[in-house]
């Protein structure tokens, strides 16, 4: 093509764009387009007009394409184009329920789109409930006491960074918590530098907080909005009339989750980030919120008061139902049966691994709202399910503790398609004592056996169990594919109730018994005490279980020592921490920071 249009090839690096003998991409492409379609992109007489595009694919194909995308990405290219604004649908699989305006406005934004609707399976109720301060003076009490229990958090989170740090900076690693706040409580140059140094979320939520905070006064202001709103809708009941047009108007919607993790004051980055949270104006400094009757450690003694008194009074009439602080439970019971929704196939109650949930008074005696829980479980035809229960204020070792009293069984034996089953009955403390009401767990007493036979995946938390129970309900899981012992403390009265003896005897279980099945895999969670600088970190091991325990080998390779402390062996698995999803670090690798040295030393001096 270049001889025909008369200009010589020559081997050169650049040429000038002003050079006579260099023609012009349109000038090549009106020569020889024609002849030459491929070559240009083009054909036929418009040539230019028929170059193709991403925007030229159906939008089933740009759905498709944009599936790895996420949401913000796709925001962000529905902004740059009418077309892909039209034919590329944001992913809305989750609306959030609750007593104020933002997720009201939003949830109604989606019934009324004409496609996004279709999209929704999980429903999320937000139970937290703000509480009512009645001057600025009670509302910056709790602020400040919130803000001191971030301010050390946050002070943990520093100290990891500095002394976790890969670069040899050793100046970097010297610095002390004195070296981080100023003393109206904003972060120093030094700390906006550490945190600057890592790209992680919760880095990012700390130093957005601190360069927009807002003051007390201002804070009180819109707080006291938000909570007049919220007693308006809940007065109103506009949220319960929400929730009944969701149920109408999602034929999709698969699962139902009640929440209490939505406000939790440790929180630097939202748990769940519902459209409320992202309305909230930047820097604004929230009180804590403690949902459910949660025990809380700094509370005042009308508190402590109100709670115990609350919690530790049964239910005594069939027409009762459980206190207000649980409305969001009686709501959704109530409203499902009412309206016979039968395609809710999971319903899920989540604390996010804190030692609360439903409270006991549920299951404890008969009541209008555990009425209403077995007929809806007789109606929903679910595989999945997830309780969680608030213990606080049951009697210990009564034969009328929810432990005992066979009303949680009575529920489960009216699910005759639950596959997954994941139980915190929290009677063991996961690290604050006063935060449950410590007792045994059976399951026989909770789970119908023929339930137990049936199951896929099992997950107990926080449970406080007889050796020998824990060994029959694992071999009596005859289709058993994933069991979870979380926070699970053993007893016996004879010989040692530990990991390691309860894994040796089910590894000669399975390595005898002839069931042509596959075996389960198993996953261990045990929390650990490394102090204030890591409070909320746990040991975790599942690979190295399932791979021993079906292995060939009994005597080499088991992940458990042959203690009651913490069980799982040095340098095995992973820690993790219950309040940062974004914390995991090889355990062979956190035992050689200053944090892990510190715990295995404390840990060999006690043994």
């Amino acid at each position: 093509m270049a001889a025909r249009a008369g200009v010589t090839k020559r081997r050169i690096s650049y040429v000038p764009a002003t050079a006579p003998d260099a023609p012009s991409l349109s000038f090549m492409e009106d020569l020889f387009a024609d002849e030459f379609p491929e070559a240009f992109g083009s054909s036929g007489n418009n040539p230019k007009s028929e170059v193709k595009s991403i925007l030229d694919l159906p939008a089933e194909v740009l759905a498709i394409v944009c599936q790895d995308l996420s949401n913000l990405d796709i925001k962000r290219l529905r902004l740059t184009c009418k077309i892909l604004a039209k034919n590329v649908d944001l992913r809305i699989n989750r609306v959030y329920v609750s007593p104020n305006r933002a997720n009201l406005q939003c949830l109604q934004k989606i019934l009324d789109h004409p496609r996004y609707r279709h999209q929704v399976h999980e429903l999320v109720w937000d139970d937290a409930q703000l509480e009512e301060y009645p001057d600025v003076e009670d509302f910056s009490r709790v602020v400040t006491l919130d803000e001191a229990n971030s301010k050390r958090d946050i002070e943990s989170m520093l100290e990891w960074y500095t002394v976790s740090d890969e670069s040899d900076d050793e100046e970097l690693k010297q610095f002390e918590h004195d070296d981080f706040f100023m003393e109206d409580g904003r972060l120093t140059e030094v700390a906006k530098g550490i945190l600057l140094r890592h790209n992680t979320q919760s880095a990012k939520d700390v130093l957005a907080q601190n360069a927009t905070r807002m003051s007390i006064e201002d804070s009180w202001d819109h707080y006291q909005d938000l909570y007049r709103e919220e007693q308006e809708i809940m007065s109103r009941q506009l949220d319960v009339a929400a929730l009944r047009q969701v149920l109408r108007a999602c034929p999709n919607l698969r699962r139902v989750t009640l929440t209490s993790a939505i406000w939790y004051p440790w929180n630097t980055h939202a748990y769940r980030n519902s459209p409320f949270l992202q309305s909230l104006p930047p820097g604004f400094r929230k009180p804590s919120v403690w949902p459910w009757l949660t025990y809380r450690p700094q509370s005042t003694p009308a508190q402590a008061a109100y709670i115990s008194k609350t919690l530790r009074m049964p239910i005594l009439e069939k027409t009762g139902s459980l206190p207000r602080e649980f409305r969001g439970y009686s709501i959704l019971v109530s409203t499902l049966l009412n309206m016979r929704q039968s395609s809710i196939s999971e319903f899920i109650i989540d604390p996010a691994m804190e030692t609360t949930g439903i409270s006991h008074q549920l299951f404890t005696t008969e009541n209008a709202d555990w009425l209403n829980t077995v007929s809806l479980a007789s109606i929903l035809p679910l595989t999945s399910l997830k309780l969680a229960v608030n213990s606080y204020g049951a009697k210990k070792h009564s034969p009328n503790s929810y432990l005992r009293s066979g009303h949680i069984q009575a529920v489960l034996r009216n699910l005759p398609l639950l596959k997954h089953f994941d139980l915190s009955p929290n009677c063991r403390a996961r690290r604050d004592e006063n935060s449950v009401a410590s007792d045994l767990f059976s399951w026989r007493d909770i789970i119908p056996a023929d339930l137990v036979e049936r199951l896929k995946t099992l997950t107990i938390r926080n449970a406080y169990m007889h050796f020998d129970s824990v060994y029959d309900m694992v071999v009596t899981m005859l289709n058993a594919e994933h069991i979870t012992l979380d926070n699970v403390f053993t007893h016996s009265d004879r010989g040692r109730p530990t990991y390691y003896s309860l894994f040796r005897g089910l590894w000669i279980h399975y390595e005898t018994t002839q069931i042509a099945k596959t075996r389960p895999a198993f996953t261990i969670v045990e929390p650990i005490d490394v102090g204030p600088a890591g409070r909320y970190r746990a040991r975790l091991t599942c690979e190295e279980v399932s791979y021993w325990l079906h292995g060939d080998e009994y005597h080499v390779g088991c992940p458990f020592e042959d203690r009651f402390a913490v069980q799982i062996g040095d340098g095995v698995g992973w820690v993790v921490d219950d309040r940062d999803p974004e914390f995991a670090m090889l355990a062979s690798e956190w035992e050689r920071t200053p944090e892990g040295r510190r715990w295995l030393d404390e840990r060999r001096m006690a043994l």
